[in-house]
């Protein structure tokens, strides 16, 4: 409910009452937006507003918004803030009309639009007190109507400067020739046209200069003190200032000299003057912390500065270096060492360090070492001087910090023993040396320090394989036995005194190898740690064992070949006896026992028994076996009872195999007759031609003996006879014999004393050699002479007589003679063998022996040629079009797709086979090079190869193997290179086939042109068609001579009509005499012919200055579109009336070079050259605030710096230097001409020197206030 308003309130704005109270309290205060718009005086109090739920809320009344969306004054405040922005819009399109002083049309009917839209559609929203009545929009319409048609027809008013002043204070930007919008005030007032400025100050007399030769210095363990020379000339200080600068945190120090360092220098000033003038007196500081020295304040006894130079002087940590972190000294041949050298100091620096293996020294050195991404200025060229002498760039100091670089060593150990690095010098980037003295250089020979040295012990990796057994020769033990597994181990160069070594192997039971005999699925790895070489593994399970891998100490070593041996387990060997008596056919009685050996096992045996004799002397004996039978006769030579025990058995894998039991015993009673047995032992079964044959037998029994024999030779037999022989043992003498064949000794009867005459089967064969063994080469091709493949082992036949095997030396004579010959042993069995020759020459047979005796050499067939066949050859024929070039033969080049060769001779024994490579090298662009290999049979001498022509580019045929019949790859053979040039045939293409050029018919005095490019070798040639629509026959147009990969057509004005014609590239040739023809259907693109627009300059200057303004005209039907050049850039810019403007923001040269309407869509060529020419500028040493200090009376050169067209003229004023509190004021101003970019001025008064106004030939600037309210510069005549 609410109440009546008092007099002179507000009325209520109609809201939701419930929004209210939530939002303000219940109370909302009155709106001052509202207020100012509607109050009334007093005496007329406003009607009270409608409230909620009165006939404001009816419907059709209340606003399009609901009040409870967005409340009344926030509405108004809305529609407000869209009546100003369009406002604003409306003055932004009028400011742009002033500036190009236009009018338009279009403007005009889009804000009578945009005013209507606004003005009508505002009451629609029914927003409260803004509901207007429809008579006041319509006058409110037509006013905004009359308003547009000023602004956009450009009609004077009389407050048009001070609103376009007003927008350029919010909005002062303008098009550029750039084609961007620049801030104009930013061109016309640039302050960085004069910079710098210079002051002087006026010092007393002397000077004070700190390290003047600037030296470096560093602090160390062994540099504890810097003593820093400090020179002064014509002077007494009595209070010195040095100025340190912390390398760490860059803050500076003020160092004081002490009383007794002041005192010093008086002494040395007094004790150096001489006839009452002072002279320059040193005096060393000692420095004891790193930093950046210099000279602060120097006062003399007057209490006035002294003059100070500027250079400073850098004491940093002394370089160093070390060796780290330290790693295993453990190495072994091929390890790479892996070590580090840490070097700190002052990057860059440089190191020195040494390599010493197994005594021998080297030296090395790494430089510029600094971490990544550092940056110091010392590394420029030339600089590091300069920044000691003149302190320049000290504001950032940390680069003088000490870096850490580590420099890793990681070298290949390729050889054993002793390694050492050690680092020797040490140089930071300010010259600071460290060196460490060797032990070479110090007298003492004392060694270096350990964290100088790091020490390498490189040792050679062993070596293992196994000996004797592999898979064809398997080991054989006995069951539960075991045995050596037999590996060779090694280590390569002096055996060391520590062997000791691991050993692995796998192993496969032997009932799970393979059919191959390889492991199979079930493998076990054992290993074994050896104390010596010598010490070896022990197995004994059957099986397959291989060595995997080696490690002696921390080398891991090689397994070699053979590196399987299998393990085996025989049966065990067993015997059977079976035996029967042997009777004596004189006396009847029994001589001995015949017994039978059946044996199982591994030959070969060897059978124990004991023979018990009847007196119980027992004897002891063997008897070897080789096969699985043998038998035995017992025949004893003593009578009596014999009892044969067999005891045991041997064979090759198992021994002392116990026998037992009543089948190996056996036993006789033995009553012998007289016997005689050969020694066949002692008998030689062959003899030399002419040699004596000796027999010894043995008899049995009671001597005296009788014994007969004959010799059997040829058939004939020759009975002999020795009686009364009183010993056990006779040899019976053949003789010399001299006649060769096989002769037997047979024993035909023996008697001893008793008289019983015992016939013997007894004999012995000899045989006597035929002849002698003799030597001698085969013929080949009945000569005694061959021809072999160079380098080939040659087999030379050996014909040889006698029995094998045979000892033959020979040698190669080489040129005949026996001197300085290699002699040659080879043993052959074979009669008809080969002797191996590995070198051309003479061979001859020096002697011979068989295996029994020395044989001649047959003088007919004692010596043997050898000679080589001459390796193949290949060679290029040298005809018309192929020329040898340095070390390579060149083809004349051909068009692609042609037809081309050459020919290749060859010289050798045919057939031939060559392998070549053709390497394709494509043009440059084009794609990527490509390998092929080739291969190549002739039959005869000559062969014609095919050149490839199918793509462009250059081929290259390397000719890399040559064979013949004779010889696979020769070695001789050297590569042969053909190169071949292919080229590319010609192509010419419209650039943008298809499109539509539109030309301009004025101004056509050489064509327009159509761009193409042109592929092949310049010049080219074309040939183009123009195909008119209202003409059938086409126009034929030959271009002149084209030199380049790129051209525009262009096409004469005769040949062009106006319309639409099509043009065509029907023929292409190059330089290089390739042809291309294109078809009827190739690309075109078509020609529009048509008349062009016009643009006019509306200043007949040529010359503008940076912020001028360049204006034209344009004739034609807008829009326009203008091309123009500014520094070589082209550039588009648009233009919607008849006038084109833009302001000069850079210097250079403007030219407009085509300008396009859109009727014509024509660019006709223009040339307007507008030369804009940059602000001069002027810069006072080099453009910084520099502060010098000099002596009353001296002069110090203050250097102009002029950019700009010279001459130059220029003002500068000397000003008081400005103190605190206080301001500077203008002494003097002068004014001066210089003809050059420079122009230096002494001067000797104290003040502050600088430039406030510079003109060149063209252009001025000026600082002062005076020039500062009117223009910033203007173009200047001279």
């Amino acid at each position: 409910m609410s109440s009546a308003n008092p007099v002179g309130a507000f009325p209520q704005t109609p809201v939701a009452s419930r929004k209210m109270a939530t939002t303000n309290g219940g109370h909302r205060p009155a709106n001052n937006h509202d207020n100012a718009a509607t109050t009334t005086p007093p005496s007329n109090p406003l009607p009270v507003a409608p409230q909620q739920g009165a006939r404001s809320t009816a419907s059709g009344s209340a606003p399009v918004i609901p009040l409870h969306i967005v409340d009344a004054p926030t509405q108004r405040f809305y529609a407000f803030g869209l009546y100003v922005a369009l406002l604003a819009w409306k003055f932004y399109d009028w400011a742009g009309l002033v500036e190009e002083n236009a009018e338009s049309f279009w403007l005009f009917l889009k804000w009578i639009a945009i005013d209507c839209v606004f003005l009508f559609g505002l009451p629609e929203l029914r927003i409260p007190w803004l509901e207007l009545s429809q008579p006041f929009v319509v006058v409110a319409f037509f006013a905004h109507a009359v308003f547009d048609w000023m602004l956009m027809f450009n009609v004077g008013l009389p407050w048009q400067a001070w609103v376009l002043g007003l927008v350029r204070v919010f909005y002062d930007r303008e098009v550029a020739i750039s084609e961007h919008n620049v801030k104009v005030s930013s061109i016309l007032r640039n302050e960085s046209l004069i910079m710098g400025r210079q002051v002087i100050n006026i010092l007393p007399e002397g000077t004070a200069v700190l390290n003047p030769e600037v030296l470096p210095f560093c602090l160390g363990p062994d540099r504890k003190v810097a003593a820093i020379p400090i020179y002064f000339n014509a002077t007494t200080p009595v209070d010195v200032e040095i100025i340190r600068t912390d390398l760490d945190t860059n803050q500076p120090e003020s160092i004081k000299l002490t009383r007794s360092q002041l005192r010093d220098i008086e002494r040395k000033v007094k004790g150096h003057t001489q006839d009452g003038e002072q002279t320059v007196v040193q005096f060393e500081y000692p420095a004891k912390k790193p930093g950046v020295y210099r000279l602060g304040q120097v006062l003399d006894e007057y209490k006035l500065r002294v003059d100070r130079k500027s250079p400073v002087t850098f004491v940093v940590p002394c370089p160093r270096a070390w060796v780290g972190p330290t790693t295993s000294s453990a190495r072994c041949v091929g390890d790479l060492s892996d070590a580090t050298i840490q070097v700190e100091g002052t990057a860059p620096m440089k190191i020195v360090y040494g390599l010493e293996i197994n005594g021998k020294d080297r030296r090395f050195h790494f430089q510029s070492l600094q971490p990544d991404g550092f940056s110091s200025p010392l590394t420029g060229s030339g600089t590091s001087r300069s920044i000691l002498a003149t302190g320049a760039d000290l504001d950032d100091i940390s680069w003088t910090r000490p870096q850490r670089v580590p420099v890793s060593l990681n070298e290949s150990m390729h050889q054993s023993g002793q390694w050492q690095y050690s680092v020797d010098e040490v140089v930071d980037a300010f010259g600071n040396t460290v060196k460490y003295a060797s032990p070479a250089d110090d007298p003492e020979g004392k060694p270096k320090p350990k964290h100088l040295v790091q020490n390498f012990v490189v040792k050679e990796r062993p070596q293992v394989r196994l000996s004797g057994c592999n898979s064809k020769t398997p080991l054989k033990v006995a069951k539960g036995k075991s045995k050596e597994l037999p590996v060779v181990f090694g280590i390569p160069g002096p055996t060391p005194d520590d062997t000791s070594h691991t050993l692995t192997w796998q192993f496969s039971p032997i009932d799970t190898l393979t059919e191959s005999g390889d492991h199979g699925d079930v493998v076990s790895v054992g290993s074994y740690n050896a104390k010596n070489a010598r010490d070896r593994p022990q197995i004994s399970a059957p099986g397959l064992y291989t060595l995997k891998s080696v490690a002696s100490g921390s080398c891991d070593g090689e397994v070699q070949e053979p590196a399987s041996c299998l393990l085996l387990n025989p049966l065990e060997p067993k015997l059977t006896i079976r035996s029967e008596e042997i009777p004596d056919t004189c006396a009847g009685n029994s001589v001995g026992l015949r017994v039978d050996l059946d044996l199982i096992g591994t030959p070969p045996f060897t059978v124990r028994y004991d023979v018990v004799y009847n007196d119980g002397h027992r004897e002891k004996k063997k008897e070897p076996v080789e096969g699985l039978r043998r038998q035995l006769e017992l025949v004893p030579t003593v009578a009596g009872h014999h009892k044969y025990i067999f005891t045991s058995i041997d064979d090759a894998i198992y021994h002392d195999q116990r026998l037992s039991g009543p089948e190996y015993v056996l036993e006789q009673d033995v009553k012998p007759a007289a016997a005689a047995y050969i020694e066949h032992s002692s008998v030689s079964s062959s003899i030399c031609l002419g040699d004596e044959a000796a027999v010894p037998v043995q008899l049995y029994h009671d001597a005296p003996f009788t014994l007969e024999w004959e010799i059997i030779h040829d058939g004939k037999r020759k009975q002999q006879r020795a009686t009364n022989i009183q010993e056990s043992r006779y040899f019976i003498k053949t003789g010399a014999l001299t006649q060769g064949g096989e002769y037997t000794i047979a024993l035909t009867s023996a008697q001893d004393k008793r008289g019983c005459k015992i016939f013997l089967q007894e004999e012995v064969k000899i045989s006597v050699r035929r002849q002698s063994p003799r030597a001698g080469f085969g013929q080949i091709g009945s000569a005694y002479r061959m021809m072999a493949v160079e380098g080939s082992p040659v087999k030379l036949p050996v014909r040889l007589t006698g029995e094998g095997p045979w000892t033959v030396q020979y040698t190669n004579l080489g040129d005949g003679s026996l001197k300085n010959t290699k002699v040659v042993e080879k043993k052959t069995s074979n009669g008809n063998d080969f002797l191996e020759a590995r070198d051309r020459g003479l061979y001859s047979i020096v002697s011979v022996r068989d295996n029994q005796c020395g044989g001649v050499v047959d003088p007919r067939a004692s010596t043997f040629h050898v000679d080589w066949h001459p390796q193949p050859k290949l060679s290029v024929a040298l005809s018309h079009g192929i020329e040898k070039v340095d070390d390579k033969y060149v083809v004349d080049a051909v068009c692609e797709g042609d037809v081309s060769g050459f020919e290749v001779g060859f010289r050798g024994a045919p057939p031939y086979h060559v392998k070549y490579e053709v390497r394709h090298q494509p043009i440059k662009g084009s794609g990527s090079s490509s390998i092929g290999k080739k291969e190549l049979d002739a039959a005869s001498g000559k062969a014609s190869i095919s050149s490839d022509t199918a793509k462009a580019g250059t081929y290259t045929y390397k000719f890399t193997s040559l064979s013949d019949n004779l010889y696979d790859n020769a070695q001789s053979f050297k590569p042969l290179i053909v190169q071949q040039k292919v080229n590319r045939k010609p192509s010419a293409s419209f650039v943008k086939p298809g499109q539509t050029f539109k030309f301009c018919k004025a101004d056509q005095a050489e064509g327009d042109g159509i761009p193409i490019t042109l592929s092949g070798i310049p010049p080219f040639s074309l040939e183009v068609e123009i195909k008119h629509h209202s003409s059938a026959a086409p126009e034929i147009y030959r271009t002149p001579l084209i030199n380049s990969n790129s051209y525009e057509i262009k096409i004469p004005k005769h040949l062009l009509r106006l319309g639409t014609q099509h043009v065509r590239i029907r023929d292409v040739k190059d330089g290089g005499g390739c042809h291309s023809i294109t078809g009827f259907g190739s690309a075109s693109v078509q020609v529009q012919l048509y008349e062009a627009p016009t643009i006019y300059p509306l200043d007949s200057r040529t010359d503008y200055c940076v912020g001028e303004r360049i204006a034209y005209t344009l004739s034609g039907t807008p829009p326009f579109e203008v091309w123009y050049t500014f520094d070589g850039t082209e550039r588009k810019a648009k233009s919607p009336t008849t006038n084109f403007r833009r302001i000069a923001e850079s210097p250079g040269v403007f030219s407009i070079t085509t300008v396009s309407d859109k009727a014509s869509e024509c660019r006709a060529p223009v040339n307007i050259v507008k030369t804009i020419h940059p602000m001069p500028a002027v810069r006072i040493s080099k453009g910084r605030n520099v502060q010098i200090d000099i002596h009353e009376g001296s002069e110090v050169e203050i250097q102009f710096e002029f950019w700009g067209t010279p001459p130059f003229e220029f003002t500068y004023t000397r000003s008081t230097n400005a103190k605190k509190g206080a301001k500077s004021h203008v002494l003097e101003t002068r004014h001066d001409v210089s003809h050059e970019h420079t122009k230096t001025v002494w001067a000797s008064q104290e003040g502050t020197y600088e430039v406030v106004a510079i003109k060149d030939k063209y252009c001025a600037f000026s600082t002062q206030a005076a020039e500062t309210k009117e223009k910033g510069q203007k173009l200047l005549t001279y």
